[in-house]
């Protein structure tokens, strides 16, 4: 390690002394931050880390420790370069305040940046085949904890309650049905951790870290720069949507990593250099990628067009040079249309699953409305983007909300710094990004954001083109005055280095690990002795933990739990069950219910009853109260 950053001229020894104090120095830092972590962490248990004399003490300990052993690397500026990023913690250092989410995630960011580094000093050379699993391990460190340390491992609301109940069962979800999606699901929902809610928000976090990692090699290949890779790769994944449809059950990130998947596909396709019998491959897979794509999410139509332009190039380019036989044949098209259309088939989930769940054929025409959409149709007006300028507002608001001025500043550098150095890949990736974003300036739902994760991808690879482009500038100007493997560690602490504090600062709102869902509520209300065979109305926040808890861990299967759209339906119902003499309990305020029916209490519910109650209830539930009266 030594050798690599000292290839120019070795450092004097008076150099030498400085960078080596420099090193220690940065270390004190980091060992400051860490006894104030210990001490707020454990507080009071460790009041002794809060004096001033055995903090210091520790701190330069723990400095000396890492110094000594090492200090042929820390007395160079490659040294000093990896522990640079320690400094990161006098942020907190100097704050009054005691926020523990923010230190831990800010000291952990830190010390990410510092294996990178090290990893870096260790590897130099950015055409080194090991950057192809380097980059995604490192990928994965980022990325993995922060994910496992905030997702929630109870059950969500709206559409993740639904997949958190649906994807183990292997039943049906809303339109469009998302068979691939439920599926894998089902597949996590096996794993021996935690509940089965956490298992399935597992998979959300699955695919994005693999969607990230994919990030990374697409924007190694366009660049050759590993460093500048890691960046848009790791600020994909901390940006605030991509990271709060990572921690629950949704379909985002996972249609997140086709895309990636289908673009180094297309990338690839498109790539003169590539020989045309694996071009042939590469459009093979991108078929099967493509229909695969649409069993999740079916805005992976927008795939097609850079596809088809990929297509194109590789045409020309095979009638350039007069191949023989060419690119485009009939059996080629044969086995494109074979890929596309058997991963397609993956939509036969539909038709059997709901026979086997609803006791019913599914039918042609309920079929093609459930694949396509059709209850959604409303919401999609394709004339938008020229009737509603205010679209425009909405959507660049969404944009500059998950990244900023200071990347999106670094995706405009990508941008003129990819064009000039692959102008087919930046055309592909153009028209990409153009088409999710023109999805979503004509669809008016409330959660717009989520549909621009497409968006946000080529936008990550546009951050690392920009990265790269700076470091190849950066070396080329101070090529005399630093190594260009430190000058190329620096603009990376330049563009990584904030991700950390973004994470720091945005940690406490994203963060779902405390959230129980309603579960405790639910948990207390389905222990208590309700009559067999009753029906609980609840309202649409009640449900999920309700019914999620029955259907999924098996409590109280006796009585019916369910949703009505609106009171009038759950008047009808009511009436309906207490006619027929089936007790009903009420989680929800239904009006009118005065004089016509006799309530009482039933813990949090409300028991509904045609008739007065005029004895004890034939079961009873012990409740042990503890009051806090004072002893004499």
């Amino acid at each position: 390690m030594t050798t690599v950053v000292s290839r120019s001229t070795s450092p004097s020894r008076a150099a030498s002394s400085l960078w080596l104090l420099a090193s220690l120095a940065l270390l004190v830092i980091g060992g400051l931050a860490l006894t104030r972590l210990l001490y707020e962490w454990v507080f009071p248990a460790w009041l002794w880390l809060g004096r001033p004399l055995p903090v210091l003490l520790i701190a330069v300990g723990l400095a000396l420790l890492v110094v000594i052993p090492g200090w042929p690397v820390w007395r160079q500026p490659g040294g000093v370069l990896a522990l640079l990023p320690l400094a990161l913690n006098l942020v907190y250092l100097i704050r009054p305040d005691v926020d523990l989410a923010f230190s831990r995630a800010l000291f952990g960011g830190s010390l990410w940046l510092v294996v990178v580094l090290l990893v870096w000093l260790w590897v130099p050379d950015a055409s080194d085949t090991r950057w192809r699993w380097l980059g995604p391990v490192l990928v994965v460190l980022a990325l993995l904890p922060v994910y496992l340390l905030t997702m929630s491992h109870a059950v969500g609301e709206a559409d993740t309650f639904e997949f958190q109940v649906v994807a183990p069962q292997l039943g049906i979800a809303h339109p469009t049905g998302y068979p691939l999606y439920l599926i894998l699901g089902k597949l996590f929902s096996l794993l021996p951790l935690g509940t089965v809610a956490w298992r399935v928000n597992m998979a959300s976090a699955v695919y994005a870290v693999l969607a990230a990692a994919v990030i990374y090699w697409l924007a190694r290949r366009l660049t050759g720069q590993p460093l500048a890779a890691l960046v848009g790769a790791v600020a994909w994944g901390v940006a605030p949507v991509v990271w709060s449809q990572a921690i629950i059950a949704e379909v985002y990130t996972l249609h997140a990593l086709f895309v990636a998947i289908a673009l180094w596909l297309i990338v690839g396709l498109a790539s003169s250099a590539n020989s045309t019998d694996k071009r042939h491959r590469l459009a093979i897979w991108l078929a099967f990628v493509i229909g695969l794509g649409l069993t999740n999410h079916l805005t992976t139509v927008f795939l097609i067009p850079p596809a088809l332009i990929a297509g194109i190039y590789t045409l020309l380019d095979s009638r350039r040079i007069g191949e023989d036989p060419p690119f485009l044949t009939w059996r080629f098209i044969a086995f494109l249309a074979a890929a596309f259309l058997l991963s397609l088939l993956l939509y036969l989930y539909l038709p059997v699953r709901w026979q086997a769940v609803n006791r019913e054929p599914m039918g042609l025409t309920r079929f093609v409305d459930w694949v396509v959409g059709g209850r959604f149709q409303g919401a999609l007006q394709w004339m938008a983007w020229l009737r509603d300028p205010a679209r425009y507002g909405i959507v660049g608001r969404l944009i500059f909300e998950n990244w900023g001025w200071v990347y999106l500043l670094w995706a405009a550098v990508g941008i003129a710094y990819l064009w000039f150095r692959d102008r087919r890949a930046m055309l592909l990736l153009l028209v990409t990004a153009a088409g999710f974003t023109f999805y979503a300036l004509n669809y008016y739902v409330p959660d717009l954001a989520v549909f621009l994760l497409p968006t946000h991808v080529v936008i990550a690879v546009w951050i690392a083109a920009g990265v790269a482009g700076i470091i190849a500038w950066a070396t080329r100007g101070l090529s005399s005055w630093l190594p260009p493997v430190v000058v190329a560690g620096l603009v990376f602490l330049l563009a990584a280095g904030p991700l950390a504090l973004r994470t720091a600062a945005g940690w406490q709102a994203r963060d779902q690990s405390a959230r129980d869902g309603g579960e405790t509520w639910a948990r207390g209300v389905l222990e208590r002795s309700l009559e067999s065979g009753g029906a609980i109305l609840a309202d649409s926040e009640k449900i999920a933990p309700l019914y999620y808890l029955q259907q999924i861990e098996g409590v109280r299967p006796d009585l019916d739990i369910m949703v009505l759209p609106d009171e009038a339906a759950y008047r009808a119902e009511l009436d309906r069950r207490t006619a027929a003499g089936q007790p009903v309990y009420l989680a929800r305020y239904v009006p009118g219910l005065a004089g016509a029916y006799h309530l009482r209490s039933t813990g949090p519910l409300v028991r509904v009853d045609s008739q007065p109650q005029t004895g004890l209830p034939s079961r009873r539930h012990r409740q042990m109260l503890t009051l806090g009266l004072p002893v004499w």
